[in-house]
């Protein structure tokens, strides 16, 4: 195929454009004072699709998790392309169910953690933990596709974890200020 340099709207400079917003959100969460008391015992990732993207592949995260190590919010490396599995799922999850957002951030649940978003205006809405995620999320979304969080009070084997949905991962880094 061909490959055009200036091309603005190439997959080449789309995916760097992605990898460097995951970067910038990282950079947000290593420096948001408190940040690692947000995190879940399962870690928590940051992630961003391609503008095309439709599979695991398409998604920017950091590989293994952001870990809470004594206190501080420790990211064990560089965002690459298909390291994510469960958060890039409920992010294309959300997309197949009509969202627009890009971009995705799981924290630890807490009722004052939704109760936190709520407040400044997102939209919150439940899904059922012990289903496949593609058909919970597509539940709860169905009433409103545009919700700002998805969460779930966890099951069998299951943590709870709320999930922010934006257009790109430096706005769901800085919305997770709002919950402290």
């Amino acid at each position: 195929g061909e490959f055009s340099v200036h091309d603005p709207d190439s997959r080449l400079r789309a995916a760097e454009r992605t990898l460097s917003s995951v970067r910038r959100g990282l950079r947000v969460l290593e420096n948001t004072s408190g940040f690692a008391t947000l995190i879940p015992a399962v870690g928590s990732n940051l992630v961003q699709v391609l503008p095309d993207g439709d599979g695991i592949d398409d998604v920017a995260a950091v590989p293994g998790r952001i870990l809470d190590v004594k206190g501080r919010a420790t990211i064990p490396g560089d965002p690459e392309f298909g390291v994510s599995e469960h958060v890039a799922s409920v992010l294309l999850a959300a997309r197949a169910a009509g969202s627009s957002a890009r971009g995705a951030l799981n924290v630890r649940y807490d009722e004052s953690v939704v109760e936190a978003l709520e407040a400044v205006g997102d939209t919150a809405v439940e899904f059922d933990a012990e289903a496949a995620v593609d058909t919970a999320v597509a539940d709860a979304l169905a009433d409103d596709a545009d919700a700002d969080v998805v969460y779930q009070t966890g099951g069998t084997g299951v943590e709870p974890v709320v999930y922010l949905l934006g257009p790109d991962a430096v706005t769901v880094a800085e919305r997770a200020r709002d919950i402290l």
